[in-house]
């Protein structure tokens, strides 16, 4: 008999996204200008302002939690891609993040990350000035033996967008009940926070091993139906050990099933 699935509760998680690096996430390039930029970043086609694929932060989270939970395949296809792997329902980052597996009975994927604009104050100071919401950096080759930049690969300019810049950010996490009261999906939310602390410990877009990519999540929060107060997190989510088998507790059950403020 087919397991009864019930959607219990979907949350926002929202914040903000401060830059404390440059941030380059690539826009691609179909033509090679001399003296222009190699790797811009993207752009808004219509404003031109930079902001943050929702899939850029997702496909970090994901390669976060998979290295955390140790289900990085060899193959160095995303865990989930085929069949060829065993299937548990109660998967964490098959939960979380979805899968390609035929036969999965785990519901659909819990975690949906919208795209990050620039924040409020930020849009409005990139209508004045928006020259100073990016910046080139320019990287050589080093010869390993004069240590010097090598002499047949001139310099790249790649585009970042500067420290400082703030980004609006938003996801959506789904919590269903598959006969346990949602008290997995719980788990999965609190191993989706602590993934959040991976990535501030971590890089953000390309080039993170130079420094690229450094950011911090500011006033974040969750939205919660039916509470009439956010949840606020300020530190909740950071510092934890991670733990394969059991998440640290950074919301608790009432708080998010039980809605009680």
């Amino acid at each position: 008999m087919a397991q009864t699935l019930h959607l219990v509760r979907s949350i926002a998680i929202m914040g903000k996204i401060r830059l404390l690096s440059g941030l380059h996430i690539g826009a691609g390039k179909d033509s090679v200008e001399i003296g222009g930029i190699d790797n811009p970043v993207i752009k808004h086609p219509h404003t031109g302002e930079p902001y943050i694929p929702g899939s850029s932060i997702k496909g970090k989270l994901r390669f976060l939690l998979e290295w955390a939970f140790g289900t990085v395949r060899e193959d160095g296809q995303a865990w989930g891609f085929n069949d060829d792997q065993p299937v548990d329902p109660a998967d964490p980052v098959l939960r979380i993040f979805g899968n390609a597996l035929k036969d999965w009975q785990g519901g659909p994927t819990r975690l949906m990350v919208r795209d990050a604009p620039l924040s409020e104050e930020d849009r409005a100071r990139f209508r004045e000035a928006p020259d100073t919401f990016f910046e080139e950096k320019t990287e050589v080759l080093i010869d390993r033996i004069s240590g010097k930049a090598h002499d047949r690969v001139g310099p790249r300019q790649t585009e970042r967008v500067p420290a400082g810049v703030s980004f609006d950010f938003e996801m959506a996490f789904r919590l269903y009940d598959l006969g346990d009261g949602a008290v997995r999906d719980l788990e999965c939310l609190n191993w989706t926070l602590q993934a959040l602390d991976l990535l501030e410990q971590d890089a953000l877009g390309g080039s993170g091993s130079r420094g690229y990519g450094r950011i911090a999540f500011d006033n974040l929060h969750l939205q919660v139906p039916g509470r009439e107060t956010p949840i606020t997190l300020d530190n909740r989510f950071r510092g934890h050990r991670f733990d394969r088998a059991c998440p640290a507790a950074i919301v608790q059950a009432e708080e998010i099933l039980g809605v009680p403020a």
